[in-house]
């Protein structure tokens, strides 16, 4: 997998990215303000953005907050690379330290209709910390 990092508002990916989330099969479980995201995530310090490659295809988006040591994640995998291993891949990458983040846990919080996600990020060491309304909250401890 190669990451590069969103720097610009102006990225030329942008648009592409911008139709996937439009998808139904996305944008049921994620929703951004188009207005305001892409410059909330190459502004603010505390966020990264990454466009996930793979064999030159992209194949998938990051968007990673830190807080006190503690990472927010939320994954998109799009839907022509989805049950193909991407996901587990790039939660691999993150936990073994290969985007260079310094911290302690990850969080992230899932729908509990998306029992693919649920699934995955259960069976790569995360554990249910609770449920609010729909959302089912999950984190994993680094040893």
């Amino acid at each position: 997998m190669n990451y590069l990092l969103l720097e610009r508002t102006n990225d030329k990916d942008i648009p592409y990215i911008l139709n996937i989330y439009k998808l139904p099969s996305v944008s049921r479980f994620v929703s951004i303000d188009e207005e305001n995201y892409w410059r909330y995530v190459t502004d603010a310090d505390n966020v990264r953005f990454y466009k996930v490659y793979k064999d030159d295809s992209l194949v998938a988006v990051v968007h990673l907050e830190s807080d006190r040591r503690i990472l927010y994640m939320s994954v998109v995998v799009f839907p022509d690379y989805q049950r193909s291993g991407i996901a587990a891949e790039i939660l691999k990458d993150i936990i073994a330290g290969k985007l260079g983040l310094d911290f302690e846990s990850i969080r992230v919080s899932i729908d509990e209709k998306n029992t693919a996600s649920l699934r995955l990020f259960e069976k790569m060491g995360f554990v249910c910390t609770g449920k609010d309304e729909e959302l089912m909250d999950y984190e994993y401890i680094k040893s």
